[in-house]
This record gives C-alpha cells, sequence and structure tokens, in this order.
C-alpha cells in the first residue's frame, strides 16, 4: 500500500485529471438547461466544490462520470426550485391600467392615469432598458414568454432569468420608495 503522505497528492491530482477532462461537458450540459453563461459558470463551479468533498477519486472512469452528471442534474434542480419559488401576485394587488398596449403608449398612458401608474412608469425608467422591456413585454403588453424571448432575441430559459432577475431589482426599487 502506497505511504499515506503520498496519497493525498496521488488523489489530487486526480482530481485535477477529473476536472480537466469533464469540466467542458459538464458545462455544456448545465447551459443547455438553464440558459445562461453566469448561472452556467455558477452551477458547475457547484458541482466540482462538491467533487472536491465528496468525489471518490479511486473508482472507475464510468462511476465518477455518472456521479458529476447526477450531482449536475440535483444542482440544476435545486436552480430552477428557487428560480419558481416567487411570490404569486394576485390581481387585486395589480394596478389598474395593466391592459396590453404598445410601449410607447404604456409610457403616455402612465403620465395621464394616476398616482400606480406613475410609479410603475417612474419605476421601469430606474431599471436598466433590459429589465425594463422584458416586464414591459410580459406584464403590460402581457405576452408569454416565448413571445418576449423571441421580440427580445434570446433564448426561452434566459428570458425567464430576465423576468426574474428585473422582478427581483424593481421589487428592491420598490421598496426604497415607500
Amino acid at each position: 500500500m502506497a505511504d499515506p503522505d503520498v496519497r493525498p497528492a496521488d488523489q489530487r491530482g486526480r482530481f485535477e485529471e477529473i476536472y480537466d477532462e469533464h469540466v467542458v461537458p459538464i458545462y455544456r450540459f448545465i447551459h443547455a438547461r438553464v440558459g445562461n453563461r453566469p448561472d452556467a459558470e455558477d452551477i458547475t463551479a457547484q458541482v466540482f466544490m462538491r467533487a472536491i468533498e465528496q468525489l471518490d477519486t479511486t473508482r472507475d472512469r464510468g462511476q465518477i462520470v455518472s456521479w458529476l452528471y447526477r450531482v449536475s442534474q440535483n444542482a440544476i434542480a435545486d436552480y430552477w426550485r428557487a428560480f419558481y419559488r416567487l411570490p404569486v401576485i394576485g390581481t387585486e394587488q395589480v394596478a389598474p391600467g395593466w391592459e396590453p398596449m404598445d410601449p410607447e403608449a404604456t409610457r403616455e398612458r402612465a403620465t395621464d392615469d394616476g398616482a400606480s401608474a406613475a410609479r410603475v412608469h417612474q419605476l421601469l425608467e430606474r431599471l436598466p432598458d433590459r429589465y425594463a422591456r422584458v416586464l414591459e413585454l410580459r406584464f403590460l403588453q402581457r405576452l408569454s414568454v416565448a413571445e418576449t424571448a423571441a421580440r427580445m432575441g434570446i433564448s426561452h430559459g434566459n428570458a425567464k432569468i430576465l423576468q426574474y432577475r428585473a422582478l427581483r431589482k424593481a421589487a428592491l426599487l420598490g421598496d426604497g420608495d415607500g
């Protein structure tokens, strides 16, 4: 049996080989399921951090690959569970004047439609352009996620993520107004 002082270095070298061989395929697997680069990179990093802690590098290649993909699937499932934990807003909480219309009409009407519409308009103006655009398309024009993605020239998954981030940012900005 190998000397205990040498074994950790061997395992470290083995892990580096596993990482080098599998990081790109694992990243691609994750990216195909989350639809955007930053989140795919974060999830890939989580998978390999877990591998550092828990992966038995003495197992054969097939078992290691299987384990990495299983951990990736679990991390992706956790990601989407967190993504869909947004609170549901009932229609009684939505300000009047939120019917579909073109963006230009939305801006004109917001200035003429009372305090709620003016607040919505001010909030949209404080958001980054892409965030404001996704919220206008989804909630003011009532387009589906697929229609919004097509209009913005982005993937379906990216539209969902952009909407989620825009809502979070709008909620933070809105809390500052109250």
